[in-house]
Protein backbone atom coordinates (compact mmCIF):
# COMPACT_ATOMS: atom_id res chain seq x y z
CA UNK A 1 0.00 0.00 0.00
CA UNK A 2 1.51 3.82 -1.22
CA UNK A 3 1.22 6.22 1.55
CA UNK A 4 2.18 9.52 0.65
CA UNK A 5 3.06 12.18 3.92
CA UNK A 6 4.31 15.86 3.67
CA UNK A 7 4.65 18.38 6.30
CA UNK A 8 5.44 21.89 5.73
CA UNK A 9 6.08 24.87 7.61
CA UNK A 10 6.87 28.68 7.24
CA UNK A 11 5.80 28.29 3.18
CA UNK A 12 6.29 31.69 1.75
CA UNK A 13 6.50 34.45 -1.28
CA UNK A 14 9.24 36.55 -1.15
CA UNK A 15 9.58 37.62 2.64
CA UNK A 16 5.78 37.03 3.38
CA UNK A 17 4.58 33.35 5.11
CA UNK A 18 1.29 32.60 3.80
CA UNK A 19 1.75 29.28 4.98
CA UNK A 20 2.78 28.40 8.67
CA UNK A 21 2.47 24.57 9.09
CA UNK A 22 0.31 21.82 7.19
CA UNK A 23 1.25 17.85 7.75
CA UNK A 24 -0.84 15.80 5.17
CA UNK A 25 -1.35 12.27 4.77
CA UNK A 26 -2.60 10.34 1.79
CA UNK A 27 -2.77 6.74 1.38
CA UNK A 28 -3.55 4.38 -2.02
CA UNK A 29 -7.02 4.22 -3.02
CA UNK A 30 -7.63 7.51 -0.93
CA UNK A 31 -9.10 10.74 -1.57
CA UNK A 32 -7.79 13.88 0.52
CA UNK A 33 -8.76 17.24 -0.21
CA UNK A 34 -7.62 20.23 0.44
CA UNK A 35 -10.40 22.85 1.31
CA UNK A 36 -10.76 26.36 2.19
CA UNK A 37 -11.46 29.97 0.89
CA UNK A 38 -9.45 32.25 -1.32
CA UNK A 39 -6.65 32.63 0.38
CA UNK A 40 -6.24 29.96 2.50
CA UNK A 41 -2.92 28.14 1.55
CA UNK A 42 -4.43 25.40 -0.87
CA UNK A 43 -2.39 26.55 -3.97
CA UNK A 44 0.40 26.87 -1.68
CA UNK A 45 0.82 23.72 0.05
CA UNK A 46 0.60 21.84 -3.37
CA UNK A 47 3.36 24.36 -4.42
CA UNK A 48 5.51 23.99 -0.99
CA UNK A 49 5.04 20.27 -1.54
CA UNK A 50 6.67 20.28 -5.00
CA UNK A 51 9.35 22.40 -3.95
CA UNK A 52 8.54 25.39 -5.68
CA UNK A 53 8.16 27.59 -2.64
CA UNK A 54 10.68 28.85 -0.26
CA UNK A 55 9.50 26.91 3.23
CA UNK A 56 11.27 27.22 6.62
CA UNK A 57 11.15 23.39 6.78
CA UNK A 58 9.81 20.72 4.03
CA UNK A 59 9.56 17.07 4.50
CA UNK A 60 7.70 14.59 1.51
CA UNK A 61 8.13 11.14 1.47
CA UNK A 62 6.56 8.07 -0.12
CA UNK A 63 6.34 4.73 1.35
CA UNK A 64 9.22 6.38 3.68
CA UNK A 65 11.23 7.25 1.39
CA UNK A 66 12.45 10.94 1.82
CA UNK A 67 12.26 12.73 -1.93
CA UNK A 68 12.33 16.67 -0.43
CA UNK A 69 15.79 16.47 -2.21
CA UNK A 70 14.25 15.67 -5.46
CA UNK A 71 13.73 18.16 -8.55
CA UNK A 72 9.78 18.43 -9.69
CA UNK A 73 10.57 15.72 -12.66
CA UNK A 74 12.26 13.30 -10.77
CA UNK A 75 9.14 13.53 -8.35
CA UNK A 76 7.05 12.80 -11.34
CA UNK A 77 9.55 9.96 -12.22
CA UNK A 78 9.20 8.28 -8.84
CA UNK A 79 5.09 8.35 -9.20
CA UNK A 80 4.02 11.87 -7.32
CA UNK A 81 2.44 13.59 -10.38
CA UNK A 82 0.84 17.03 -10.40
CA UNK A 83 -2.20 18.81 -12.25
CA UNK A 84 -1.94 22.39 -11.67
CA UNK A 85 -4.71 24.99 -11.89
CA UNK A 86 -5.83 26.23 -15.60
CA UNK A 87 -6.20 22.79 -17.48
CA UNK A 88 -2.48 23.19 -18.53
CA UNK A 89 -1.76 21.38 -21.73
CA UNK A 90 0.17 22.01 -24.89
CA UNK A 91 -1.76 24.12 -26.72
CA UNK A 92 0.00 23.53 -30.18
CA UNK A 93 0.24 19.70 -29.68
CA UNK A 94 -2.39 17.39 -30.82
CA UNK A 95 -4.20 15.28 -27.67
CA UNK A 96 -2.50 12.10 -28.90
CA UNK A 97 0.97 13.91 -28.47
CA UNK A 98 0.24 15.30 -25.01
CA UNK A 99 -0.65 12.04 -23.84
CA UNK A 100 2.54 10.29 -25.90
CA UNK A 101 4.63 13.17 -24.52
CA UNK A 102 3.95 12.62 -20.77
CA UNK A 103 4.42 8.96 -21.22
CA UNK A 104 7.94 9.57 -22.76
CA UNK A 105 9.06 12.05 -20.28
CA UNK A 106 8.28 9.96 -17.25
CA UNK A 107 9.20 6.75 -18.53
CA UNK A 108 12.66 6.83 -20.77
CA UNK A 109 13.30 4.13 -22.58
CA UNK A 110 9.54 2.02 -22.50
CA UNK A 111 7.56 1.02 -25.24
CA UNK A 112 4.40 2.56 -25.22
CA UNK A 113 1.32 0.40 -26.04
CA UNK A 114 -1.95 1.04 -27.11
CA UNK A 115 -3.70 -0.37 -23.95
CA UNK A 116 -2.14 2.58 -21.95
CA UNK A 117 -4.41 5.20 -24.46
CA UNK A 118 -7.33 2.82 -23.84
CA UNK A 119 -7.62 3.74 -20.36
CA UNK A 120 -7.56 7.13 -20.70
CA UNK A 121 -10.24 7.03 -23.59
CA UNK A 122 -12.14 5.10 -21.26
CA UNK A 123 -12.21 7.41 -18.30
CA UNK A 124 -12.46 10.43 -20.78
CA UNK A 125 -14.64 9.28 -23.84
CA UNK A 126 -14.19 12.33 -25.75
CA UNK A 127 -10.40 12.76 -25.53
CA UNK A 128 -10.57 9.54 -28.45
CA UNK A 129 -12.57 11.60 -30.49
CA UNK A 130 -10.36 14.25 -30.20
CA UNK A 131 -6.98 12.56 -30.77
CA UNK A 132 -5.70 14.24 -33.77
CA UNK A 133 -7.40 17.75 -32.53
CA UNK A 134 -4.86 20.35 -31.05
CA UNK A 135 -5.06 20.77 -27.48
CA UNK A 136 -5.60 24.87 -27.59
CA UNK A 137 -8.55 24.98 -29.72
CA UNK A 138 -10.26 22.68 -27.47
CA UNK A 139 -12.98 23.61 -24.47
CA UNK A 140 -12.02 24.30 -20.96
CA UNK A 141 -13.52 20.73 -19.86
CA UNK A 142 -11.90 19.20 -22.40
CA UNK A 143 -8.33 20.74 -21.61
CA UNK A 144 -8.72 19.86 -18.36
CA UNK A 145 -9.70 16.69 -19.12
CA UNK A 146 -6.61 16.26 -21.44
CA UNK A 147 -4.94 17.49 -18.44
CA UNK A 148 -5.63 14.75 -15.77
CA UNK A 149 -5.10 12.18 -18.98
CA UNK A 150 -1.77 13.39 -19.12
CA UNK A 151 -0.75 12.85 -15.84
CA UNK A 152 -2.15 9.46 -15.65
CA UNK A 153 0.03 8.56 -18.13
CA UNK A 154 2.60 9.05 -16.09
CA UNK A 155 1.39 6.09 -14.10
CA UNK A 156 1.45 8.05 -10.69
CA UNK A 157 1.28 6.93 -6.98
CA UNK A 158 0.19 10.02 -6.14
CA UNK A 159 -1.79 12.09 -8.17
CA UNK A 160 -1.99 15.71 -6.81
CA UNK A 161 -4.91 18.37 -8.64
CA UNK A 162 -5.07 22.00 -8.10
CA UNK A 163 -8.53 23.32 -7.85
CA UNK A 164 -9.66 20.75 -10.92
CA UNK A 165 -13.70 22.43 -10.86
CA UNK A 166 -12.53 25.93 -11.45
CA UNK A 167 -13.86 27.56 -14.26
CA UNK A 168 -15.89 24.39 -15.76
CA UNK A 169 -19.37 23.44 -16.11
CA UNK A 170 -21.62 21.91 -13.28
CA UNK A 171 -22.00 18.68 -15.97
CA UNK A 172 -18.05 18.87 -16.72
CA UNK A 173 -17.06 19.00 -13.19
CA UNK A 174 -19.64 15.86 -12.25
CA UNK A 175 -17.95 13.96 -15.24
CA UNK A 176 -14.50 14.92 -14.06
CA UNK A 177 -15.05 13.86 -10.87
CA UNK A 178 -17.15 10.41 -11.47
CA UNK A 179 -13.70 9.85 -13.31
CA UNK A 180 -11.88 10.88 -10.26
CA UNK A 181 -13.78 8.19 -7.94
CA UNK A 182 -12.91 5.69 -10.86
CA UNK A 183 -9.43 6.27 -10.59
CA UNK A 184 -9.24 5.56 -7.17
CA UNK A 185 -10.83 2.41 -7.22
CA UNK A 186 -9.20 1.21 -10.00
CA UNK A 187 -5.84 2.20 -10.16
CA UNK A 188 -5.57 2.51 -6.36
CA UNK A 189 -2.85 5.38 -6.17
CA UNK A 190 -3.22 8.03 -3.76
CA UNK A 191 -5.28 11.42 -4.40
CA UNK A 192 -4.47 14.77 -3.22
CA UNK A 193 -6.90 17.90 -4.11
CA UNK A 194 -7.08 21.15 -3.62
CA UNK A 195 -10.73 22.39 -4.17
CA UNK A 196 -13.04 24.97 -2.77
CA UNK A 197 -16.08 23.41 -4.10
CA UNK A 198 -17.34 21.43 -0.64
CA UNK A 199 -20.46 20.09 -2.09
CA UNK A 200 -18.35 18.42 -5.13
CA UNK A 201 -15.51 17.36 -2.74
CA UNK A 202 -17.38 15.87 -0.58
CA UNK A 203 -18.88 13.43 -3.39
CA UNK A 204 -15.18 11.84 -3.30
CA UNK A 205 -13.28 12.32 -0.64
CA UNK A 206 -12.47 9.96 2.06
CA UNK A 207 -11.05 12.67 4.64
CA UNK A 208 -10.57 16.68 4.52
CA UNK A 209 -8.20 19.52 5.42
CA UNK A 210 -9.96 22.37 6.02
CA UNK A 211 -7.29 25.48 5.83
CA UNK A 212 -7.94 29.56 6.77
CA UNK A 213 -5.06 31.55 6.46
CA UNK A 214 -2.10 29.45 6.12
CA UNK A 215 -2.77 27.68 9.30
CA UNK A 216 -4.74 24.11 10.08
CA UNK A 217 -8.60 24.59 11.48
CA UNK A 218 -10.22 21.56 10.70
CA UNK A 219 -9.51 17.79 9.64
CA UNK A 220 -10.80 14.32 9.84
CA UNK A 221 -13.07 12.19 7.24
CA UNK A 222 -15.50 13.54 4.89
CA UNK A 223 -18.35 12.98 6.10
CA UNK A 224 -17.62 13.96 9.94
CA UNK A 225 -15.68 17.24 8.75
CA UNK A 226 -18.96 18.24 6.72
CA UNK A 227 -20.96 18.41 9.67
CA UNK A 228 -18.62 20.46 11.60
CA UNK A 229 -19.80 24.11 12.37
CA UNK A 230 -16.17 25.21 11.85
CA UNK A 231 -16.46 24.38 8.09
CA UNK A 232 -19.04 26.78 7.87
CA UNK A 233 -17.15 29.45 9.57
CA UNK A 234 -13.62 29.29 7.76
CA UNK A 235 -15.75 29.85 4.46
CA UNK A 236 -18.03 32.37 5.41
CA UNK A 237 -16.46 34.11 8.49
CA UNK A 238 -19.50 33.25 10.78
Amino acid sequence: MTEFTADITGARYGQLEVLHQVSVSVASGEIVVLLGSNGAGKTTTLRAIFGTLACRSRAVALDGAAMEKLPTWQLARRGIVMVPDGARCFPNLSVLDNLRGAFLATHPGAKLSAAVFDEIFELFPILRQRTTQSAGTMSGGQRQMLAVGRALMADPKVLVLDEPSAGLSPKIVEDLFEALARIKVARGCAVLMAEQNVGTAAAVADHCIVLEEGRVVLAGPMDQVRRDERLRTAYLGL
